[in-house]
């Protein structure tokens, strides 16, 4: 009996730890899943695997659909007016190995922020792309602890506004694109702590500011691109902490000046880009600071003249764009610092479609068209047009013939009845000089202005050289103590140590001629 009664107590022992056992794991097994659900978003569908057509995003992945697989999806985004907090975004949970997302808004206003939610589950992100949606501003932290986010492309999604720390704290992170928005201006911590990125692109929105500062924490940003935009003044704060910037794009904006030491923090930029601007005034100072400088275009500008010593602090300057400005000339002393540079093979120099003056200025043209090995730069020095000054025209005139007899030429306009054989005299003078200027290269039509020729085709030493400009300052007044002149009177100035003892002279001259009026 007893060992009966005992092993039925063994039975219902075991039994009871057996279902307390069984409890202790169920429970257990609740609380995983409670932490994963919590973990993980409380997500209810496969973001690779939505088959509802109701559903506002749908996700196609290339590697894998299974969950915890998928390595890069491609998601569209059809219904609109999806709240920042909404479900679907915990659904990305399903896919924590995610490398590179994508999204493709095909509705109007569908998606108008960046879905931070979703970012939040992929740790292990690498590139993200959204385009075509109506985000208006980047928030502050709108990427937070993606560490290993190397690549944001925000294209055409118009964009108006970078809040403070828009970008910030992304270790890895080597390019933003934000092309074809409606940004109107980069403010100072927008990009904050990002020391691997290298290509910061700009293209085509609105910026007309750029803060001071507003790149010191890029330091190691490469490629700055500006290009299609309303920029219209630069100093030389606005690119402060870019030392290792390498290439600058500032084509398509309103830049009219250049001011002394714009880019002087730009010590290691190797391409600078100016082009299609309202350029008409660089200082001589400008561009110093640029040792490493090698490609400078300043095309489809405005400029008239370059000051003398421009290049003085690019010497290492081998391709040079000055086409389409409205430049008279330019002269030995403007490319002398780089001419040496302009000969090799891969150098470059284009200067078509300006206003050059037919002078002496532009014989180095010839030497450098001689010397040079750049294909490039022959082609482009042989289509260089200049236009004769008539007064240019007329100091070559004299130079080749000079008027001896300035009386006879007198006599002819005080004594209108000319002979004929005193005309024709004329005549055959006036056709020599211009057989004389045929011979030279400047024939009468050619001569005459707005008649543009190819500086090439005329004889370096036919080019003349201008006239010395004529100065508007009065000249100085000799004092004649015999008979002075009212006029040298008034406008006389009194000057240097003997001032005081040239008033007195002159005050005695004055009397003197009163005296000498009265008394005749």
């Amino acid at each position: 009996m007893e060992p009966r009664l005992t092993g039925i107590m063994y039975i219902v022992i075991t039994f009871a730890l057996v279902n307390e056992m069984s409890i202790n794991v169920h429970a257990r097994d609740n609380n995983n899943k409670r932490r994963t659900k919590e973990k993980t978003g409380g997500f209810q569908k496969n973001i690779c695997d939505i088959t509802d057509r109701d559903s506002k995003v749908h996700c196609y992945c290339e590697n894998a659909r299974e969950p915890r697989n998928a390595t890069k999806a491609e998601c569209w985004v059809f219904n609109g007016g999806i709240p920042r907090d909404d479900l679907i975004w915990q659904s990305f949970a399903s896919q924590p190995t995610l490398q590179t997302l994508s999204f493709n808004v095909r509705v109007d206003g569908a998606l108008g922020y960046v879905p931070t939610k979703a970012l939040y589950y992929l740790q292990k992100l690498r590139s993200i792309n959204i385009k075509y949606g109506n985000i208006v501003e980047i928030t502050s932290f709108s990427f937070a602890n993606l560490t290993n986010l190397k690549e944001v492309m925000l294209s055409q999604n118009q964009i108006e506004t970078l809040q403070p720390y828009a970008f910030a704290h992304l270790p890895n992170i080597t390019t933003i694109n934000l092309e074809d928005n409606m940004i109107i201006e980069i403010a100072t911590l927008s990009f904050y702590d990002l020391p691997k990125l290298q290509k910061l692109v700009f293209t085509k929105n609105n910026i007309s500011s750029i803060k001071d500062g507003a790149f010191q924490h890029t330091f190691n940003l490469l490629e700055l691109d500006l290009n299609k935009n309303n920029i219209f003044h630069l100093n030389r704060r606005t690119f402060d902490g870019l030392a290792n910037l390498r290439k600058l794009d500032l084509r398509r904006n309103r830049i009219y000046n250049l001011t002394e030491f714009t880019f002087a923090e730009l010590w290691n930029l190797q391409e600078l880009l100016l082009g299609k601007n309202d350029l008409k005034f660089i200082s001589e100072r400008a561009f110093d600071g640029l040792s490493q400088l090698r490609k400078l275009s300043l095309d489809d500008n405005k400029l008239a003249s370059l000051p003398k010593g421009l290049f003085e602090g690019v010497r290492g300057l081998s391709s040079l764009d000055l086409r389409s400005n409205e430049l008279h000339a330019l002269t030995f002393d403007n490319i002398k610092p780089i001419l040496d540079n302009l000969k090799p093979q891969n150098s470059n120099l284009l200067l078509e479609e300006n206003n050059f003056v037919c002078d002496c200025r532009l014989k180095w043209m010839h030497v450098l068209r001689n010397d040079t090995k750049s294909q490039s730069t022959k082609e482009s020095l042989e289509s260089v047009t200049c236009k004769s000054d008539p007064p240019i025209v007329s100091s070559a005139y004299n130079k080749f013939e000079p008027i001896d007899n300035k009386l006879e030429y007198n006599q002819d306009i005080l004594h209108p009845g000319i002979s004929i054989e005193t005309q024709n005299a004329k005549n055959n003078s006036t056709e020599r000089k211009l057989e004389e200027l045929k011979e030279h290269g400047l024939n009468d039509m050619e001569g005459k202005k707005g008649i543009k020729r190819n500086v090439l085709k005329i004889p370096p030493e036919n080019l003349p050289c201008p006239r010395e400009e004529v100065t508007t300052e009065i000249p100085p007044n000799v004092i004649d103590p015999i008979v002075p002149i009212q006029n040298e009177m008034k406008t006389y100035r009194y000057e240097g140590p003997n001032s005081s003892i040239n008033l007195f002279l002159n005050n005695i001259v004055l009397i003197w001629s009163c005296f000498a009026f009265f008394f005749t």
